[in-house]
């Protein structure tokens, strides 16, 4: 079994085993209110009540400086100042540890968050990158096996760019697109390169159109799968721990006290936005756009606009 049977089975395999797992019935059903409202924004809310939009930020950051002054109200009105003051001592100490815990911890996640942030750029340039080496590499092949990946390149830039993008704003990804990726590694695999030139060129095609759906997978599985639950939880009970102990303290000055509490709140709150918009790279106001494949659609265009009214009348 040679280089070329090997690697074809092998990603083939992947992505047929992929399509059969990955979409469940309410995926499905999802997918159907995206289509529906493809004109706009896609998916069950807009962009103007997205929780991970700028606006929602700014909002939770009030709200979270609000309760905890109203915490601080209510602790204030219903336990007397000699209660507070004689424990204020041990709060002190239970604050160091429970704070230095929480401290630790969330640095640890919002790290982890903008790395995925990161990854998740490298990630998409990587395969647009690869996308176009494939797309010109497919012209060291016969005429008819280069107009097969060219057209697939093509549509399967346009797909991204047009209908993925805005469905990964709401964890989804496009069928059509898989489809057309699966297609487009068959079409390299499927060909049986003659003379030097395309001996040469054929191994590189093969670990391009490998990246490209190494790449993708990252990618979509990135849009779906952001913090876990768990994660969410610990570090919503973490912060409201946190904030409890802070308000155990009294000072003489309540507008003095009012206005460390708010301080910590919003560090705290701001801290937890960085994770909710770095920890979901494709989705909210700050967010991977998919300017990499922007670009090759551009250059496919401008170099073969022929191929490109070609898709347009077929679609």
């Amino acid at each position: 079994m040679n280089y070329r049977t090997i690697v074809g089975c092998k990603y083939l395999i992947e992505a047929q085993r992929e399509g059969v797992f990955l979409w469940r019935n309410h995926r499905r059903k999802r997918l159907e209110i995206v289509r529906a409202e493809r004109g706009g924004k896609t998916g069950w809310y807009n962009s103007s009540v997205a929780i991970d939009s700028y606006g929602a930020g700014a909002l939770i950051v009030f709200l979270t400086a609000l309760l905890a002054v109203g915490a601080l109200v209510l602790l204030r009105k219903f336990m007397p100042k000699g209660s507070l003051r004689a424990s204020q001592e041990v709060s002190g100490y239970l604050l160091s540890i429970v704070g230095t815990m929480y401290a630790v911890l969330l640095g640890l996640v919002v790290v982890d968050a903008m790395g995925k942030f990161q990854e998740a750029r490298n990630n998409v340039q990587a395969e647009a990158n690869a996308l176009a080496d494939v797309f010109l590499l497919s012209e060291r092949f016969p005429e008819a096996k280069e107009k097969q990946i060219k057209n697939l390149c093509l549509h399967y830039v346009q797909r991204v760019v047009d209908v993925e993008w805005p469905m990964m704003d709401d964890g989804m990804i496009d069928t059509e697109s898989r489809h057309t990726a699966i297609n487009l590694m068959r079409a390299v695999q499927e060909i049986e390169p003659n003379g030097d030139a395309e001996i040469a060129v054929y191994p590189m095609a093969v670990q391009q159109v490998c990246q490209l759906w190494d790449c993708r997978r990252a990618r979509t599985n990135a849009a779906q799968f952001g913090v876990p639950g768990e994660e969410w939880l610990v570090l919503l009970v973490g912060g409201i721990i946190t904030l409890g102990f802070v308000c155990l303290f009294t000072v003489e000055s309540f507008a003095l006290q009012t206005c460390m509490t708010v301080m910590v709140s919003v560090l705290i709150s701001l801290n937890l936005l960085l994770v909710l918009w770095f920890g979901y790279p494709f989705s909210g106001d700050r967010k991977v756009h998919p300017d990499p494949f922007k670009v090759d659609k551009k250059v496919f265009d401008n170099q073969f606009g022929h191929l490109h009214d070609q898709i347009n009348s077929k679609g």
